[in-house]
């Protein structure tokens, strides 16, 4: 007889969910040992577990929806519920925290600090202060962009910035939106934090007239084709990009 299928339980889901915004997509199959880990923690099968992130990917409003699996009303409700309790508990935390955070981005030297596993279990969903909610910003952003920089690809880590588009101090709302997040390395995120260089909605990247002549030229040799590489997931907000750019010199 065969065995009877187990509903998937609240946490159960939620804890798919936590995977899935700290996973690249092309990295959501049986065999991550992420993956392997949940199947593990929780007592289902990797491919189990690999099927409910596509389900979970299905509700991300910034994929190409079409063909993918389903998600349950109850998916649905968690995944609203998730987001909603992480955005409101981040706009209650402080404007900065003077130890690992500015105005509009991290210091420099803590931003190593900030890896995927800094904030697990509970505290993902009950955000206490201003590094837990960086370290999880950060681990969903760098998530979304497979790892690398979406100007140039530059795929080491300590060099990597989780930015803002719209700064955590400038827009409570969004501070843990991952559509308000976009990884550059160090040198791109601080022309972007400084209004130097700016994004359209189609991903062209703008120079300001503020940069001197071989310095837009060497950033501009660090890039391909002119235009950033979009992340897999939770696709910039044209909005959020629109409101960067309003204080951008051009």
């Amino acid at each position: 007889m065969p065995k009877a299928r187990r509903n998937w339980t609240e946490p159960e889901i939620l804890d798919a969910i936590q995977l899935y915004i700290r996973t690249p997509f092309g990295r959501m199959h049986s065999s991550n040992p992420d993956v392997i880990q949940l199947a593990n923690k929780i007592g289902r099968t990797p491919g189990s577990i690999a099927l409910k992130l596509t389900n979970i990917a299905s509700l991300d409003e910034t994929l190409d929806r079409r063909g993918m699996a389903n998600a349950s009303k109850l998916d649905r409700e968690l995944w609203s519920r998730f987001f909603d309790e992480i955005s409101e508990t981040a706009k209650k935390l402080p404007s900065s925290d003077t130890q690992t955070f500015t105005a509009n981005a991290f210091e420099a030297k803590p931003q190593s600090e900030y890896q995927a596993t800094a904030v697990t279990g509970k505290n993902i969903q009950r955000l206490t202060s201003v590094r837990q909610g960086q370290a999880l910003f950060r681990s969903m952003v760098l998530a979304n962009y497979d790892f690398k920089c979406a100007v140039t690809g530059i795929a080491q880590t300590e060099l990597l910035i989780a930015g803002h588009i719209v700064p955590w101090a400038t827009d409570k709302d969004n501070r843990m939106n991952p559509r308000n997040g976009i990884c550059l390395n160090r040198l791109h995120d601080r022309a972007f934090e400084a209004g130097l260089i700016a994004i359209n909605d189609d991903g062209k990247i703008l120079y300001s007239s503020k940069l001197d002549r071989p310095t837009k030229q060497k950033m501009e040799s660090l890039n391909d084709n002119g235009y950033i590489r979009f992340p897999s997931k939770f696709r910039p907000d044209p909005s959020l990009l629109e409101i960067h750019r309003s204080r951008f010199v051009a």
